[in-house]
């Protein structure tokens, strides 16, 4: 009853319905009605109440819900199922349990607060509540290995459309550091990690999870790098609504991931293309320059040498502009 009435009022978000309405769509008493809206209250969600008038879920009510962010995907959405959870160990893990079950393409998996947060080469991603977004989709594309790369490259020009579209002031400042970083402002606001589900008994790849998580509001962090954003001031936007842009383009882009649009895209977000940068290889220490991004996402570097290399993996770092003069 209390997932209906939520539903029932984000559907009206920002207009008041009277108790006696709710209570008739619902098929209880006005008592029952006050109770649930109590207990919706406590889970952190902003509901008026005024007399003569009714409840109103407030227009600034961040609380993340399947309902709230069904609202906001587009209609005729390929996202499926949508399973929120106020706190889980890690999205991308609970939705590779999910996937090993046998769950749909299109699921996703959204959380308020991850405990161990993940991120590529086994970095963690830091995960408070009420501040960032925090979400993994189970996707079953049409990919070889050579374009698998571009699944991680469709979940990045989907956080940077999804965060432009709320927030147009990002886009001159917004960019993506190959392969699966953004950064705003000169800060890593978001994180991406891809990762293949394989059948026990197949022993194939069945499913990818790809996860994002993005700091949005967050304001300290451990790594020197990090930021969100919206380190000062009120964020004007709500995360449902982002997360919903989100999934519906990484959706969109797992139809065709070899759409010259969305290589396009990303090549034109790139921070690395024109400078120099730091890289391993065979386990020594490189160093060479970013030509730019190829029809793949493979990161076109020429190397001391002077000839022409492709990386598809690996850790890249930006050489600062000391370590250039000292």
């Amino acid at each position: 009853m209390k997932t209906k009435l939520l539903r029932y009022l984000e559907a009206r978000r920002g207009e008041f319905v009277s108790g006696e309405s709710l209570a008739e769509k619902l098929g209880v008493t006005r008592s029952a009605v006050w109770k649930a809206i109590a207990s919706l209250r406590k889970e952190g969600h902003i509901i008026d109440a005024a007399t003569n008038k009714g409840y109103k879920l407030m227009s600034e009510s961040d609380t993340l819900t399947e309902e709230g962010i069904r609202q906001n995907l587009r209609e005729g959405s390929r996202v499926r199922r949508i399973i929120c959870l106020d706190e889980v160990d890690s999205t991308n893990n609970y939705a590779k349990r999910l996937a090993l079950t046998g769950a749909e393409h299109g699921t996703l998996v959204v959380a308020d607060r991850q405990t161990a947060g993940r991120g590529r080469y086994g970095h963690t991603f830091e995960s408070p509540a009420g501040t960032g977004l925090y979400m993994s989709l189970i996707l079953k594309p049409k990919v070889d290995a050579e374009r698998f790369q571009m699944i991680t490259i469709a979940d990045a020009v989907a956080v940077c459309l999804g965060v432009e579209h709320l927030y147009p002031e990002a886009q001159r400042e917004l960019g993506i550091k190959w392969v699966n970083d953004i950064f705003f402002r000169g800060r890593k606001i978001a994180g991406i990690l891809t990762e293949a589900v394989t059948g026990f008994e197949s022993g194939e790849i069945e499913s990818v999870v790809t996860g994002i998580g993005i700091n949005v509001s967050t304001k300290n962090f451990s790594a020197e790098t990090a930021g969100s954003i919206f380190c000062e001031g009120e964020c004007p936007f709500r995360r449902d609504k982002l997360c919903a842009l989100v999934a519906d383009g990484v959706m969109d882009f797992a139809e065709d991931l070899g759409t010259p649009a969305l290589i396009n895209t990303y090549r034109e977000r790139s921070i690395l293309t024109g400078q120099d940068i730091t890289y391993m290889k065979n386990e020594a220490k490189c160093t060479g320059h970013v030509e730019g991004i190829d029809d793949t996402g493979g990161l076109v570097i020429q190397n001391e040498a002077g000839k022409l290399e492709t990386l598809r993996s690996g850790e890249v770092f930006m050489v600062r502009t000391e370590e250039k003069t000292s």
